[in-house]
């Protein structure tokens, strides 16, 4: 090979292209070097935009690479190209993409025999693409073999996307798979869809996130059903969910259920959120949970609530160290006002001004606050300033 037409295509491709259509290089020269550069591209760009070029040569050299990319555009967008010969190169690459490809773009392409090596990969992917974009696609055929790869989230695009699928065999097969995300999704996106079927299998499942989406979002759905459903799983954070959200649910049933888990967090957000929701039995539960900082939120945030009650709590917990529940307050209201705070009174009228709800609850319980303040007569308040200090630190 000449060197300089070598290094001209390594270096300059457009350049050789150029000299080729002026004919300073000539149609064989310029396919030979191509040919021995073994670069796909090259060849491909030389049969598709040279004149009077060997088609043949060129189209045996880009089989010979193996490159299923390039060997797709040369069946493609070069003219003369043999369809049927490019066609068992590409299946022989092995490459799902461009066989996928190969069948939806390129004009004369054997349907059938591509649809069956998309089949041979068991790729669910490519399986739903072909069935999808690709014209005289026998989808039947393509339905059994997504069915056959197992994968849920492809059985159900195939459902919802490919034109004349049978929705029953899809639906059942995805029923079968016993994934709770894409029955979900079948049932509220698939036209013609079994709910009731559907609706059933996502129960013997027994995935909370998933039965309280399909009773949101899901037309048709048994919202009773489903609650026996969400309250058998035991999830608080479901059963909240489902209070919260859906209508015409059983707000009684649904709060004995978040009792029984035990839950201190999602007894608060139900307390504080849930619409009916049963106060002083909610408040009940929430101290039996012993969790101080969710039995303080209570008190803090839920209308109606037993202030006293709960701060007695909180004021006889082993847990609570001298000043905790002041100090829970300050940090989340305000690091600053723990600077103000000099003697017992102080905190009582501190605590007046910043929550004046709960000023009959202090008053009432100002023995038991004298305990947590008490400290060397001598030195009232050194207890806080140590606190102020921890803060700061």
């Amino acid at each position: 090979m000449n060197l300089n037409i070598e290094f001209l295509i390594k270096q300059d491709f457009d350049k050789f292209i150029k000299l080729v259509e002026l004919g300073i290089i000539d149609n064989e020269t310029a396919c030979d070097a191509v040919i021995e550069s073994k670069n796909s591209e090259y060849i491909y760009v030389l049969a598709r935009d040279g004149k009077n070029i060997n088609i043949k040569k060129l189209e045996d050299a880009i089989i010979q690479t193996g490159n299923a990319k390039y060997i797709y555009y040369f069946a493609k967008n070069v003219q003369g190209a043999n369809i049927e010969k490019l066609e068992d190169a590409i299946i022989q690459t092995g490459n799902i993409e461009y066989i996928y490809k190969f069948a939806r773009d390129v004009q004369g392409a054997n349907i059938e025999k591509l649809e069956d090596a998309i089949i041979q990969t068991g790729n669910a992917k490519y399986i739903y693409y072909f069935a999808k974009d690709v014209q005289d696609a026998n989808t039947e055929k393509l339905e059994d073999a997504i069915i056959q790869t197992g994968n849920a989230e492809y059985i159900y695009y195939f459902a919802r996307d490919v034109q004349g699928a049978n929705i029953e065999k899809l639906e059942d097969a995805v029923i079968q798979i016993g994934n709770a995300k894409y029955i979900y999704c079948f049932a509220g996106n698939v036209q013609g869809a079994n709910i009731e079927k559907l609706e059933d299998a996502i129960i013997q499942i027994g995935n909370a996130k998933y039965i309280y989406y399909f009773a949101r979002n899901v037309q048709g759905a048994n919202i009773e059903k489903l609650e026996d459903a969400i309250i058998q799983t035991g999830s608080a954070e479901h059963i909240y969910y489902f209070a919260a959200a859906i209508y015409g649910t059983n707000i009684e049933k649904l709060e004995d259920a978040i009792i029984q888990t035990g839950n201190a967090e999602y007894i608060y957000y139900f307390a504080k959120n849930v619409q009916g929701a049963n106060i002083e039995k909610l408040e009940d539960a929430i101290i039996q949970t012993g969790n101080i900082e969710y039995i303080y939120k209570f008190a803090r945030d839920v209308q109606g609530a037993n202030i006293e009650k709960l701060l007695n709590v909180i004021i006889e917990s082993q847990d609570i160290n001298r000043i905790t529940f002041a100090r829970i307050i300050f940090i989340e209201r305000s690091q600053e006002t723990l600077k103000s705070i000099k003697t017992k009174n102080d905190f009582v009228n501190l605590m007046f001004l910043l929550d004046q709800e709960n000023y009959t609850a202090i008053l009432n319980n100002r023995q038991k606050y004298e305990q947590l303040f008490r400290d060397d007569s001598d030195n009232q308040g050194r207890s806080l300033k140590r606190e102020k200090n921890t803060l700061k630190k």
